[in-house]
């Protein structure tokens, strides 16, 4: 019995996080059996892929047919009833319209009849079923388990001997009903009408969805995946950034699987005994499409209050069984090192390679600097697990401060790369932009600006450089750098984004930004100390850099500002901040640990 409810109270946490994930409020009485279809498919998966490799499952899933073949009975009555359920308060005839050809598999196993009749609208012709329900509830399945259907079917409800009967959509989740008419299409979003409505059909209260929604009930989308890691209770993929007042505070976040619920930070100082227990926020992150993994949860604590330049260390969860070590950051001038990248994207494994050498060679940096594509495609979740296993000895000790790219806009923008990472919230107000920050470390001030959406809408550009032109004004550090992916002095003219550099190189200029940090064109450059797009002194001019870390090269082409440029090389950089010397010293290395470029700032002492 104890067995029973445990599995039972498992069931209707994951149910939960689905319920939430849709924007519904879960209850007992909505989520009994059958379970809601999103939940079914989603235990299916993960017990498919134990049984059928990838490219098994992708013809599986591209079939209904072949699907229906692997489900259990249980499954397949939950798919059968678990998509629309509404009460009558009296007896009622329910008729299905289905597109001719996309009969919904349930209809034969529900007892509904097949009525002769025919609906048209102009570009469907509906086939209409019959089933004669008495008072109470009704419950109806998916539309389709594949690609095929080319529209969702729609229910009439018409009460017995002209009786009015009352419809009570139970959760209406993208359903609605209305009266029955023949100028109402059986689809929302499509415009549709009937050509004309029987008269069988007068009278009825017509319940649909939107056509959008044809494809919602699958397996999987298209080509099916499965993760080689695979989230557990205990936590992985950690990743700490500086919070909003750095560098006195830190986010940590983590991920686990669904059940665990509470997923508290323990932190101390190196050596004490008295522990500070921080609470985390946690979010469901559904990924339907990745059978083995569907739903992960990202946990993120946010640490306040912290001590300058001072060793902590933490543990996630109460077991307070394993402690990773961090250290803040200084402030004000002091020695300290920064560690930046380029694009990593392609070859993760080498790239992981490289980040530990880079850790190794500076175990002291205070954080690592990512210009953007850290992953070749930002919304599939299989980038981001391969992207952290390769960086998981480091990202949980150096602060992470990234910048967005544009493959983590592929597919849908920049949405998991959103859930993925917890960066400072103090970018400009008035644009939907969140991925624009700064902070302050040590004598620096450090810019992260998102090119992405710049260099296709002109607003963003300008309200970035707004934004950063009034921070650069108030800041009092005395080194300035800005990062973001798409270089303004690019390595190659095919790549050149001209509107960009128009709108942001007159802010650097009037700041005198030391140091332009970027990505996107895979390969190394660096350009002359420049001003108005002109070579000057290091004491009067922005430096640029473009930089790759992964193994995805492109051509080079010298151009007048460039300094040093080569490709087919992954690199990474080392900024050093001498405070007595009053220097920035930059240094790149290859992966052999050769130094490949570096150069020096100095500036006269205040």
């Amino acid at each position: 019995m104890d067995g029973l409810r445990t599995t039972r109270q498992r069931n209707l946490i994951v149910a939960a996080v689905f319920a939430s994930l849709l924007g519904s409020s879960p209850s007992i009485d909505r989520l009994s059996p059958p379970e809601r279809p999103d939940v079914t498919l989603a235990h299916a998966g993960k017990r498919l892929s134990q049984r059928f490799s990838t490219g098994e499952l992708t013809a599986i899933a591209t079939r209904g047919d072949r699907v229906l073949a692997v489900l259990t009975p249980q499954e397949r009555d939950s798919l059968a009833r678990g998509c629309l359920r509404f009460r009558i308060d009296s007896a009622a005839e329910v008729f299905v319209a289905s597109a001719r050809g996309a009969q919904p598999f349930w209809l034969d196993d529900l007892g509904f009849i097949a009525t002769g009749i025919t609906l048209d609208d102009g570009e469907i012709r509906w086939d209409l079923h019959q089933k004669t329900y008495s008072p109470g509830w009704v419950e109806l399945g998916v539309n389709g388990l594949d690609q095929s259907s080319p529209a969702h079917y729609a229910v009439f409800v018409k009460g017995r001997a002209s009786r009015t009967v009352e419809v009570h959509l139970a959760d209406p989740a993208g359903w609605d009903k209305v009266k029955a008419a023949a100028h109402v299409p059986l689809e929302r979003g499509t415009g549709r009408g009937l050509a004309a409505l029987p008269d069988r059909l007068e009278t009825s209260t017509l319940i649909r969805k939107p056509h959008d929604e044809r494809h919602a009930t699958m397996l999987a989308r298209g080509r099916v995946w499965k993760t080689h890691e695979v989230a557990s209770r205990d936590a992985d993929q950690i990743v700490v950034s500086f919070g909003n007042d750095a560098p006195t505070s830190l986010t940590v976040s983590w991920r686990t699987s669904p059940e665990v619920a509470r997923s508290p930070l323990q932190l101390r100082k190196q050596g004490d005994t008295d522990i500070r227990s921080v609470e985390s926020d946690s979010e469901p992150i559904a990924i339907p499409d990745l059978l083995n993994d569907p739903v992960v949860l990202r946990h993120t604590a946010r640490v306040e209050g912290l001590e300058l330049n001072t060793s902590y260390e933490y543990a996630i969860g109460s077991s307070e069984e394993s402690w990773n070590p961090i250290h803040t950051p200084p402030c004000g001038p002091s020695d300290f090192c920064l560690l930046y990248m380029g694009d990593p994207q392609c070859g993760l494994e080498g790239w992981g390679k490289l980040l530990e050498k880079a850790y190794r060679r500076r175990p002291d940096a205070a954080a690592l600097l990512i210009a953007g594509d850290l992953v070749d495609r930002g919304n599939e979740r299989t980038n981001w697990d391969h992207f952290f296993l390769r960086a998981r000895r480091v990202f949980d000790r150096l602060p992470l401060m990234p910048a967005v790219g544009n493959h983590e806009y592929l597919d849908r923008g920049p949405w998991l790369y959103r859930k993925t990472f917890a960066l400072p919230e103090n970018g400009p107000i008035g644009i939907d932009n969140d991925l624009v920050y700064s902070f302050e470390i040590g004598d620096a001030f450090v810019a992260v600006l998102d090119s992405t959406a710049a260099v296709t809408d002109p607003l963003q550009a300008r309200k970035q450089a707004e934004w950063l032109d009034g921070r650069l004004s108030k800041t009092r550090k005395r080194w300035k750098l800005v990062m973001f992916h798409h270089p303004l002095y690019a390595s190659h003219p095919s790549r050149e984004s001209p509107a960009l550099r128009a709108a942001w190189t007159p802010v650097f200029d009037r700041h005198h930004v030391d140091l332009v940090l970027q990505g996107h064109d895979h390969a190394y450059l660096r350009t002359y100390p420049l001003r108005g797009n002109h070579r000057v002194s290091t004491t009067e001019g922005t430096v640029y850099v473009v930089s790759v870390s992964g193994d995805k090269f492109y051509d080079q082409r010298a151009a007048e500002t460039t300094e040093v440029g080569f490709t087919q090389v992954s690199t990474y950089q080392t900024i050093d901040f001498k405070a007595r010397e009053n220097r920035l010293i930059y240094r790149c290395f290859d992966a052999e640990g050769g130094e490949r470029d570096g150069f020096t700032i100095e500036k006269p002492m205040k």
